[in-house]
């Protein structure tokens, strides 16, 4: 048994409040403040509640996987670009099949090197 202060812990023998200051188009690398609990059957010293500084996070939940298979099979009805939040472009390729395929050939492409992403501006899971 180690003996640590309750703030050293490992993440896995604490809760932490969940974020309500992140923005998901700032830079990935800020930090917000957070009320961490130590779990019930954990032991420490001091205080079993602290702050703690956590990094924001930056993912939407958006798959780039799942935004390049629906590229390559839906692409010509705007499937990827309504899948990534991006919903004016989304009627465009619809209205347009996919603007005659070229633009789906582009969107493979650009969705494939990760120059496409989602609208909230955060990043692939």
């Amino acid at each position: 048994m180690t003996c640590r202060f309750c703030w050293q812990l490992p993440e896995a023998d604490y809760e932490c409040s969940a974020s309500t200051s992140c923005m998901t188009v700032s830079c990935p690398r800020q930090r917000h403040a957070a009320n961490c609990t130590v779990r019930d059957h954990v032991h420490c010293l001091g205080n079993r509640t602290f702050p703690k500084m956590l990094y924001c996070n930056w993912t939407g939940g958006y798959k780039w996987s799942t935004a390049l298979a629906l590229s390559i099979t839906l692409g010509g009805f705007g499937a990827d670009r309504f899948y990534l939040g991006q919903w004016r472009e989304g009627l465009g390729k619809l209205f347009s099949f996919g603007g005659l395929g070229i633009w789906t050939l582009i969107d493979v492409l650009l969705i494939g090197v990760g120059y496409v992403g989602p609208a909230d501006g955060s990043l692939y899971i």
